[in-house]
């Protein structure tokens, strides 16, 4: 069976069929991800392979040809699945000259499943989302079951947050004060963590995107009116994930971040979520190097599961061998360097 494109799909059919390949998708996969990416050049293609629905990012490389990237995906099994849509993604792509595709199928990684990309000729690469290893906690069918399925004291936070009762944490409406309070905190993590992030009009509306659609809700947390962190949570399926969020370094009270993920995750219990996906913490390999730039967040999201997930990462499928070892020479650098339109704009 060969791979086959779909047009226009209907934004919420097609987060359906997201949701209803074999690994229950992800955000990265959704219809809106597509529609924030073109904000960064890239165009959105919808494709199914091997019966798995895909969302297939499309951009220019001049002088190199045209990239294709899977975020997160494809949503597959295993590896099996893996090298049946691997093949199908292959002749479509060499047919239409591309130069290569990433792939972040969120296999978990083990030697095998490891061993067996390597022998489908994918060459490993870095990765481009955060959540190559993550934590994913389990929702349980009901919020009254919710501060129970933690850890003792991730559970003694967040109750001594709601005894407290000094931080009060609100769905935050789709306003322009909402996404200004949003800023204003996210500022505060890019200049602790020294991160080149992209402009406020594209985090401001790639926030709107995914809150206008439907499938995320922001939070924040106020101490005596004053903001004091935020989140943004989204559902996709019944997949849901700490997509971003923020806080003041000096926490007016204890528990309050804890508090805010708690409430996250009734937001996500109520809309039917399984899974809660705390996107991004150390390889646990390296869950003890305090060197680590992830460590403090990786040890705040650990409070909440235990057990790091390492999926095996990102992966090229390599088209055009000649011109792929030049574009990782030196393509890559120069093309986003000409295509930049701002600071912090990267290829992909």
């Amino acid at each position: 069976m060969a791979l086959t494109f779909e047009t226009s799909p209907v934004p919420a059919e097609w987060n359906a069929r997201i949701a209803a390949t074999p690994n229950r998708g992800n955000l990265f996969q959704s219809f809106e991800l597509g529609e924030i990416k073109r904000m960064a050049r890239w165009t959105p293609r919808y494709a199914v392979a091997d019966g798995v629905a895909m969302t297939i990012h499309e951009k220019s490389a001049p002088g190199f040809g045209t990239v294709w990237y899977v975020p997160k995906g494809p949503c597959v099994a295993d590896t099996d699945q893996l090298r049946q849509v691997v093949a199908q993604l292959t002749e479509t792509a060499r047919a239409e000259g591309v130069l290569f595709i990433r792939v972040e199928p969120e296999i978990p990684e083990t030697p095998e499943a490891i061993a067996a990309i390597e022998d489908m000729g994918l060459v490993r690469t870095h990765p481009v989302q955060p959540n190559t290893s993550t934590v994913i906690h389990a929702l349980p069918a009901s919020e009254d079951e919710l501060i129970a399925s933690y850890p003792s004291k991730t559970r003694n936070m967040v109750r001594r947050a709601i005894r407290d009762g000094v931080v009060k944490v609100e769905r935050a409406p789709d306003t322009d004060e909402t996404y200004e309070v949003m800023w204003s905190l996210w500022q505060e993590v890019v200049h602790d963590q020294e991160l080149a992030v992209r402009s406020k009009d594209y985090h401001v509306r790639s926030w709107q995107i995914m809150v206008r659609a439907g499938i995320a809700q922001v939070l924040i947390a106020r101490a005596d009116d004053t903001p004091v962190a935020s989140a943004l949570i989204t559902c996709v399926g019944d997949s849901a994930a700490y997509k971003e969020g923020a806080s003041l370094r000096e926490r007016p009270v204890p528990g309050v971040s804890q508090l805010v993920q708690y409430e996250g995750m009734r937001w996500a219990i109520e809309r039917g979520a399984r899974t809660y996906d705390m996107i991004g913490v150390p390889h646990s390999s390296e869950l003890d190097d305090p060197s680590h730039p992830r460590h403090g967040i990786g040890k705040f999201k650990r409070g909440f599961t235990k057990d790091v997930i390492d999926w095996v990462g990102a992966w090229d499928i390599v088209l055009r061998p000649r011109r792929y070892a030049v574009w990782g020479r030196l393509g890559e650098r120069v093309v986003a360097r000409v295509q930049r339109r701002e600071p912090g704009d990267t290829f992909w």
